[in-house]
């Protein structure tokens, strides 16, 4: 089937397809579209609205407000984002030097750097859309950019607390990095079916305080022996007399895998809720529904969850002692990451997304190989994904690119810089 190119704009939001989304009609232009007109026509017309602040939020709101005003009025929001992607590049490409597998503690200073990127990522990435209102250049492209962003540097995030608690090499880091790339997919998927993207917890836990908290801890354990701090058994971390009190499997865990335990739990919660928010939600659940109607929109709404499922899986198909640890997670952080993106533009879009990503399936099909091939060697087998890291690079900026291209020539605005109006 093809997408709605004229009369009224249709939203395929619940458009059930498995296999392939609907056919993009192709117009006078020699460029491949990403996004359908009418997928076009739902981003022009998208009213951004923002969710309640926590307190942290409220509190810091003039500090963001004072800074963005310190910046020149000529420079683009979308070069305010970027600016702050940068620092998450920087900060993952040191940690790459000095840690390229995570299975070494880098130095000091390194983690100290680590800790303020990530804080000056966040505050950057709260002051692009002050910035955007200050120039009147608000766009949904704005969001979009934003959104993508925050997608690809989830990987700075956990290089950063993989290479102070050094769990490279182990499953430990294949469950941090899959239940975070699997949480914000999540988080992107509600958003995609209720139109609210779940951001804070009330108003006392939120992603202000996560981002932040992320770079004071960073700064705390550039100040101690992390390897020490992160190696003693929780019956030395709780005391004698209440280590007795636990289970001998608890008390002889290290302290980064009782915490990655915690982790993987409360990942394992929030996903569990959101799910319960998307099937129960009056878009999904209908209350003039029937019984099977209601099944059937439920179900179609769990199936988009399909394909980052499978990425989860299969990044535990790999042993983590056959391949490098940091191949294996640029692979699979930029596999999820590809499809991630696709889930923000068609929400804001209100396109199908189907159930099977093909872009998922070289990945899935590597991990096979790397597991059940025993004549692949190591380096062979960090070969493959090596290739696949560039294949995906080449992928997500490709599509990012005509994405961009499509948005800007709809809204008639620059990218990166302050397009001037024409006066009449």
């Amino acid at each position: 089937s093809k997408s709605t190119n004229v009369g009224i704009p249709q939203d395929e939001t619940f458009l059930p397809c498995i296999f392939f989304e609907p056919t993009i009609a192709s117009d006078s232009s020699s460029k491949p579209k990403t996004i359908s007109a009418a997928g076009l026509h739902f981003i022009a017309t998208h009213q951004y609205r923002p969710g309640s602040p926590t307190y942290l939020d409220s509190f810091l709101n003039p500090f963001w407000t004072f800074l963005t005003d310190l910046l020149p009025l000529w420079l683009a929001p979308n070069m305010v984002t970027t600016f702050g992607g940068l620092h998450c590049g920087l900060a993952y490409g040191v940690l790459w030097y000095y840690a390229p597998d995570f299975d070494v503690s880098p130095p000091d200073w390194v983690v100290a750097l680590c800790a303020y990127c990530t804080m000056a990522y966040y505050t950057l990435d709260c002051m692009d859309g002050k910035q955007s209102r200050r120039t009147g250049t608000s766009s949904p492209l704005g969001q979009l950019f934003d959104h993508g962003f925050d997608c690809i540097c989830t990987l700075a995030h956990l290089a950063t607390v993989s290479s102070y608690v050094v769990c490279g090499g182990t499953y430990w880091y294949i469950l941090l990095q899959t239940t975070l790339q699997f949480a914000f997919f999540m988080a992107q998927w509600e958003e995609y079916f209720t139109h609210v993207l779940p951001h804070c917890a009330g108003k006392v836990i939120g992603v202000t305080e996560v981002n932040y908290s992320l770079g004071i801890l960073a700064l705390a354990n550039s100040l101690i022996d992390r390897e020490a701090f992160y190696s003693r058994p929780m019956s030395a971390v709780l005391g004698e007399a209440f280590g007795r009190q636990l289970p001998i499997f608890v008390r002889e865990l290290e302290l980064r895998h009782f915490l990655m335990t915690g982790w993987g739990i409360m990942s394992a919660v929030l996903m569990i809720l959101s799910i319960r928010r998307v099937i129960f939600h009056p878009r999904v659940a209908k209350p003039s529904y029937t019984t099977v109607q209601r099944l059937k929109q439920q179900v179609n709404a769990l199936s988009k969850l399909a394909t980052p499922f499978a990425l989860y899986v299969g990044g535990f198909l790999i042993p983590p002692t056959s391949v490098r640890t940091r191949y294996l997670s640029v692979t699979m952080g930029l596999a999820f990451s590809l499809i991630t993106k696709k889930m923000i533009v068609y929400g804001m879009a209100k396109m199908a997304f189907a159930v099977v990503q093909w872009d998922a399936v070289p990945f899935l099909l590597a991990a096979i190989w790397i597991r059940y091939d025993d004549r692949l060697t190591r380096e062979g087998a960090d070969f493959v994904l090596g290739v696949l890291c560039f294949w995906y690079t080449w992928r997500m900026l490709r599509w990012v690119h005509l994405t961009i291209y499509q948005i800007c020539d709809r809204l008639d605005i620059n990218c990166f810089t302050i397009k001037k109006r024409k006066i009449m």
